[in-house]
Parts: C-alpha cells; structure tokens; sequence
C-alpha cells in the first residue's frame, strides 16, 4: 500500500509535498490523534506514514479535496501474523516491556493460543503502547523506533477507543469513520481493493506495477478450537471484529457499484503487471525541528500512551 503511493509520488515529483515521519516512522503526534501543529512539512498534501486518523483535525490542513484511505485486515489473520512475524520471540530484546511480551523476555515460550489467553487477562491501558503489545527492537542500543512494529488493534490507528464495550457506542464511532474514509481496503482482497484504489485516485496501470503480496510469510495456521479461546479473542478484538465486519460489507457493495465484469476484466490486466519491476523512492531524512517544539511533540506522545523506556538508558527516549 505505501509502496503504491510512493511509486505515484515518484513519477509525478511529489516528495516536497509528502510528510516527513518524525519522530521514527510517526507522523503528527502518535500515538496521539493526529495534529496539525506536529506534521512537517506544515504545507504537506500527501501522507503515507504512521499517523491516528483524527478527520476533523487532518481536514484542517489537508487540501479539501484529500482522499482519505486506509486498509484493514481479518482480525484473527492480522494476529496470527503479527505473532509469527518474527522467529525466536525469546531472543528478542522487547521494548515497552508490559505484559504478556515480558513473559517471553523471561523465557516464557508460548505459542498464538497460549500468548491470547495471557494478554486477555494482562493487558492493562495504563502500559505504554498497550495498543501494541508485538512492539519489538532488535538492536538495544538504537535510539528511536524500528520498523519492526506491528499494530494490535487497527481499531486504535484509525481513531476509535480499543478499550470500548459499549456495542452500540462502536457502530456509531465505525459509521462516523465511514463518513470519513473514501475507501477502506480489505488486505484478503487486495487486488479488487487495488482496482478500486486506482479507479477513486485516477491511477495509471503503470502505478501499480510489481504490487503483489511482497510481504508474504508462511507459517503453520492455527484456529480457535474451545469456547474459551474464542471468548478470549472476542474480549480482546471486540472492535476490530466489528470494524471489519462492517468494511467487509460495504467492500463488497463498492464491487457490485464499480460492476463485476469490469472488475474480472481489470483484475487480469492488474495480474500481468504484478511481476514488471517497481523502484520505491528512498525515505526522506527526517526533518529539522526546534527543541521546544521536539519537547511539545514528546510530551503529547508520552500523555498518549507514547512513553517508552527504551533498553540501556535511564529515561525514555524517543526524539532524536
């Protein structure tokens, strides 16, 4: 998905009005909503970076006439997936430390099952990037964030409270970021969502070239056997069942609108592209920013869930 965008920001020289992540891989705030007095550039017109969606706030600064998509993923694939990205979760050096993942710092081996019915019980808001209890750092001396973060609750990232019960409170946050999205991607159809990608953004096929599945892993596929591992998983994933429950259905009404014989028709021209070459853009370094405004963006991470202490210092750290 952020390859595509790149690849369209590279043909047509959009870097200098793309945002520049900071600090890490964050843009505006995040963990907190997003907000327009941390984005940089502040006259940016494109965003493929980390951010929480937050549409009031991001029309305040984007172009009126932004588009604002997202993709999401079946909940129970999109944890099976986080848990065995990567191997060896015992050799790791886990940052945010909180529980379950200290278990497996201390030696604890547990498999998907086992890690669901400890973070079920354990997983407690007031812990630093609760909200991503995969969090990981590979090497305990650098000083900021790695790539190697996977997102536990989609339901967070795009704005929603991940600690609600209340049902119909989560229809109606879900309805108004439906109001807010033009396209909500479904990462199990991805080639349909691609067509409708590029009918919504007016992309050339060209675009879209060498965009297949670059990320495949392959792992032993687990399922929910007992009563209590699924009553476990729906405590813990109770909105991101709603969430992509409800996407999935008004995916597949945006199919039958864009008419399902064009669709078969574009998804063979799109499957003969998927293997011609693609070059992504570098990443832009990250950009210059005055200490007092560096102590504003840490402070609004850290009242956000966003405090990290990161292994081998003393206090946390997370801007440059």
């Amino acid at each position: 998905m952020k390859g595509l965008l790149l690849n369209f920001i590279k043909k047509h020289r959009l870097s200098q009005f793309t945002t520049r992540r900071f600090p890490a891989d964050f843009v505006g705030g995040y963990p907190g909503r997003f907000k327009c007095k941390f984005m940089f550039p502040q006259d940016a017109s494109i965003s493929v970076e980390h951010l929480r969606f937050d549409a009031e706030e991001m029309k305040r600064c984007f172009h009126p006439e932004t588009r604002y998509v997202t993709i999401i993923r079946q909940p129970w694939n999109h944890f099976l997936s986080a848990y065995n990205c990567l191997p060896d979760w015992e050799k790791r050096t886990l940052n945010c430390g909180g529980m379950p993942t200290v278990y497996i710092q201390q030696g604890e081996k547990m498999d998907p099952i086992k890690f669901l019915s400890k973070a079920a019980v354990l997983l407690n808001p007031s812990v630093p990037f609760y909200f991503r209890y995969f969090s990981v750092c590979l090497n305990p001396f650098m000083t900021r964030l790695l790539d190697k973060k996977i997102s536990k609750f989609q339901s967070h990232d795009l704005g929603i409270d991940p600690m609600l019960n209340d049902a119909n409170e989560i229809e109606s946050q879900i309805q108004e970021l439906d109001k807010n999205m033009d396209l909500v991607m479904l990462l199990e159809y991805f080639d349909e969502s691609l067509i409708l990608l590029k009918n919504l953004l007016c992309f050339d096929w060209d675009i879209l070239n060498g965009l297949g599945h670059l990320n495949k892993r392959y792992y032993k596929r687990k399922t929910l056997q007992n009563e209590e591992d699924k009553k476990n998983f729906k405590q813990l994933y109770n909105i991101d069942i709603a969430l992509y429950d409800y996407f999935n259905r008004t995916f597949w009404k945006r199919v039958e609108d864009y008419g399902r014989e064009r669709m078969a028709k574009d998804l063979e021209i799109l499957r003969k592209r998927q293997n011609k070459p693609i070059i992504y853009p570098s990443h832009r370094s990250m950009p210059k920013v005055d200490s007092q405004l560096k102590a504003e963006i840490q402070s609004y991470m850290f009242e956000n869930n966003g405090k990290c202490l990161y292994p081998g210092w003393k206090e946390p750290l997370y801007i440059p």
